[in-house]
């Protein structure tokens, strides 16, 4: 026992005995009901983060809004009734802009509800298609919309149908080349084109392939949304790969072109009992349509975004306004003009603009 003693009293102690509150080398897996309690919790917080990180650019809301057979069409009216702006009429003289109604007077526009509400997976782009100089035929165009019309109506390229067209064609939904398409097809509804638009569209710009409708399309984007130089003529017509009869007709007025295509977009979004847009609806269409080429409708998308709920709607009277505001105002706000006709969402804005300069002039003294 003497000689055991002696042998134990040069180790550690931590060697002899196990540690107090030290665990166990192997632990209990813990059971389903806590692993999902887990995962819940977790997934929670994840959510909790990801809300403060912002709204969701315009971009991805006009992808949302395209892939409209994928959720109903709605107005998101959700302001509160006192920080409300009046959505002015097209025949409303420019005085009586300062004066507000209450919010009833602003006409929401009606839900569009759609067939099929569950998003559809979108697959990664494709390289780009094969230009095929192949001659135009009405067989071969009707071949290609019947290949991609909806099942339950072979007149109709509904929603769904018109995502797998794009897809086809290597057109993303996020951008401008789907409001393209719906312009050139003079398409009377979101996502939609019917037999007879299809007809007439592709016999005027002789197209009867996906290639030819792609090329087609990024013309008309570089043009009027890009602002790129026009394309020359060929010197053989049938050696372009449609008819750019159209496109040249365009590219003699650029201007007057992308208002057409502008224009056109108010009515394609809203909805048909309605004057109106909702807001978030309108600035998508705006982030698409304006933003690329006028650097001034990034601040007053800002400026909207800041003030959330003040502003409902936008009417075909702001709607046009918007797009001369940026043609002839500077971002630096020295063309514009305080006693002009302008909506009261643009003269808040100059407002904002204006308290936010000093301010920074202010900090920089």
């Amino acid at each position: 026992m003497q000689q055991r003693q002696l042998e134990t009293r040069g180790r550690r102690p931590e060697l002899l005995a196990p540690r107090r509150g030290a665990e166990p080398a192997t632990k209990k897996p813990k059971n389903k009901a806590s692993k999902a309690k887990s995962v819940m919790e977790t997934s929670s917080s994840a959510a909790q983060a990801a809300g403060k990180t912002g709204t969701k650019g315009c971009c991805s809301q006009l992808f949302e809004l395209v892939n409209a057979a994928l959720m109903p069409f709605s107005s998101l009216f959700c302001c509160s009734s006192n920080n409300v702006k009046r959505a002015y009429s097209d025949d409303e003289p420019a005085h009586s802009k300062g004066k507000s109604l209450p919010p009833q007077d602003v006409i929401p526009p009606p839900a569009v509800s759609f067939t099929n509400t569950t998003p559809a997976t979108i697959p990664p782009p494709k390289p780009a298609l094969p230009i095929k100089n192949e001659p135009y035929t009405p067989q071969r165009s009707l071949s290609l919309f019947q290949s991609h019309a909806d099942n339950d109506n072979p007149n109709v390229i509904g929603p769904e149908s018109f995502e797998t067209l794009c897809t086809a064609a290597n057109i993303p939904l996020d951008g401008s080349l789907p409001l393209i398409l719906a312009w050139q097809m003079q398409a009377k509804e979101m996502a939609k084109i019917s037999k007879d638009e299809w007809v007439k569209a592709t016999e005027s710009l002789k197209i009867s392939s996906l290639s030819q409708l792609t090329v087609a399309l990024t013309d008309l984007e570089n043009l009027l949304i890009l602002g790129k130089p026009s394309l020359k003529k060929s010197a053989k017509k049938d050696q372009d790969p449609y008819d750019r009869t159209l496109y040249y007709s365009y590219a003699g007025d650029a201007q007057a072109a992308f208002q057409k295509l502008y224009m056109f977009c108010f009515s394609l979004a809203k909805p048909e009992q309605s004057r109106n847009i909702d807001m978030e609806t309108s600035m998508a269409f705006w982030s698409v349509l304006l933003t690329p080429h006028y650097p001034v409708m990034k601040e007053v998308l800002e400026f909207i975004a800041e003030r959330q709920g003040t502003y409902r709607a936008a009417n075909k009277d702001l709607w046009s306004m918007m797009l001369e505001f940026c043609v002839t105002v500077k971002p630096t706000l020295q063309d514009y003009e305080a006693d002009g006709a302008w909506p009261t969402l643009l003269d808040d804005y100059v407002s904002w603009k204006k308290s936010k300069t000093s301010g920074d002039s202010l900090e920089t003294d």
